[in-house]
């Protein structure tokens, strides 16, 4: 919340949570956080969704231009639509990348 200039009511407000249970995740006293709050709290606050949950890595978001998330959607937006939407669009990049590789075999 210091790295965006957030308070806890507006993170609260944001991802629909009460500001007790903002306070529970940061004194560590609960992980209660859903995983669509978690990546809305992320979203929200500009930070790394895996940052955010786990403290590892950066806080900085990961981006296109990075060469870990090659599409132009941030990952937690990705993140934040059902898990049975993920799915789906996951099975489409499959089904795409593979029917590339099927038109483009590797050389030998």
């Amino acid at each position: 919340m210091q790295i965006a200039r957030k308070d806890r009511q507006e993170l609260a407000d944001a991802i629909g949570v009460s500001v007790q249970a903002v306070g529970q995740v940061i004194a560590g006293k609960t992980k209660a956080l859903t995983a669509e709050n978690s990546a809305l709290a992320a979203k929200f606050l500009g930070v790394d969704i895996f940052w955010l949950a786990t403290g590892t890595g950066s806080p900085k978001i990961v981006t296109k231009m990075s060469g870990q998330w090659p599409f132009s959607i941030s990952l937690e937006s990705f993140l934040a639509i059902p898990e049975e939407e993920q799915n789906r669009v996951g099975e489409y990049i499959e089904f795409c990348v593979r029917k590339w590789q099927a038109a483009h075999p590797a050389k030998k």
